[in-house]
């Protein structure tokens, strides 16, 4: 892999850090058919921060950065895949009981 796909790669990846993914639930209604439809859509939002450390240094600080860091790395993949299984079956349900008109 080329150094500049890895760095695309990398400050993408970054960017995601802190991030959430997140399912909506929305509602139109139809005027054709005057019904009210539904579909979940998914949105990525950014989580607020947990709070600044007082650090002078010592290793509980340092080992509360690493778990944050490993902790935010791990959430918006998971968010993601919770979110997405939630929509996509969401969506499969509302599809099935949609009437067409």
């Amino acid at each position: 892999m080329s150094p500049a796909k890895i760095l695309i790669t990398a400050l993408f990846s970054v960017s995601l850090l802190g991030c959430i993914v997140k399912p909506n639930f929305v509602e139109s209604y139809d005027h054709q058919c005057r019904t009210i439809k539904k579909k979940v859509t998914l949105t990525v939002e950014e989580m607020t921060s947990i709070g600044e450390a007082d650090c002078d240094g010592s290793r509980d600080c340092k080992d509360e950065f690493i778990g944050h860091m490993i902790g935010t790395s791990l959430l918006f993949p998971i968010s993601a895949i919770v979110s997405g299984s939630i929509a996509l079956v969401g969506n499969t349900v509302y599809w099935l009981q949609e009437d067409k008109c």
